[in-house]
Parts: C-alpha cells; structure tokens; sequence
C-alpha cells in the first residue's frame, strides 16, 4: 500500500493529532483519593452480649495508629500518625453479638506531613454485622472519611462475659 501526501501542512498537523491523543488519558485519569489505614484498641461500655444494649466506647484519645498514601490536608505524609475514636453503639434499638447494630462516631488525626502535622476530625455514622468466625465487620460514613472496618473481641466473648475491649483494623478513603 502506498500513501500519498497531499500537503505538507498534514505532518505537524498529524503529530499534533498523535500528541493530543496521547495526552488524553493521562489527563483524563482522575486523581486518585488518599487511602488511609488506621488501628485502635477501644473499650464498650457496657458491652455486647446475646442481649441487645446500647452504650459508649472509646480508645482513650490519639491511642492508635494511622497511614496515608496520599496528601492530608495539602501535605504528604512523612511517617505514621495517631488516631483515636469515642461514640455511641445502640443507637437505633439496641446492639447485639448475634444482629451487629448501628452508631455514631468522632475520630480525631494528627498526620506528620512535609507541611507540618495535620490534625482533623471525622464525625459520622457506622453499621456493622453480627458476630461471625469471632469477627465483626462494618462501614462507616463519615464527613472526611468513609470506608470498611473489622473489630476483633480482646476481653469477652459474648455469651458468658460481655465484650467489653476490641481491636479495630479500619480502612478509609478522604474526602
């Protein structure tokens, strides 16, 4: 096969074409979020059991850990931060081993960035289900962040002691 070119003006005009094209889907890719991970030890008060209770928990202030692999609040991260979390559980009707439940939370950062440490907040909502292979698993909404968590029981056992402590692995996205 043999092309015949019509102009010159054709050349630039279809490296210009290639360029553009080119370029397209580095552009088009959307900046992706900052992905936090994040850990605590929390204590329940009163605690789950087979019966359905409603109470408080709390890690005690910026006892946990947390990651990020993207900017917080403008900066890069330079290492890990602290976390820690308070809130209620029960809050529509009661919470239970067996059915999981629904509450609220605030969990407060403090980041080491290339900008200085970030602090912020996150307040929001979370369900979780029942108890299953000694797990309990869960979202959570909040107003910066939203993602999955897993509570592991460390003090109880649901059926003859409430849980009273667990270890929380959680996983979220900022906003």
């Amino acid at each position: 096969m043999h092309l015949k070119w019509t102009s010159v003006a054709t050349i630039p005009a279809l490296m210009a074409l290639t360029l553009t094209v080119a370029g397209v889907p580095r552009a088009a890719v959307a900046a992706q979020p900052t992905v936090c991970t994040f850990e605590e030890d929390v204590v329940a008060s009163p605690g789950l059991s087979s019966a359905k209770s409603s109470g408080t928990f709390t890690s005690n202030g910026e006892t946990g850990t947390v990651s990020c692999n993207g900017p917080v609040n403008g900066g890069q991260p330079t290492g890990q931060g602290t976390e820690g979390i308070s809130g209620h559980y029960g809050t529509k009707g009661g919470d239970s081993c067996p059915s999981g439940g629904a509450g609220d939370f605030v969990t407060s950062f403090t980041i080491p960035t290339s900008s200085g440490a970030q602090h912020f907040t996150n307040s929001g909502t979370f369900t979780y289900g029942g108890i299953q292979q000694g797990l309990f698993t869960g979202q959570f909404q909040g107003d910066r962040m939203s993602g999955t968590f897993v509570a592991r029981p460390t003090q109880g056992d649901c059926a003859t002691a409430p849980v009273t402590k667990f270890h929380v692995t959680n996983r979220g996205a900022l906003k």
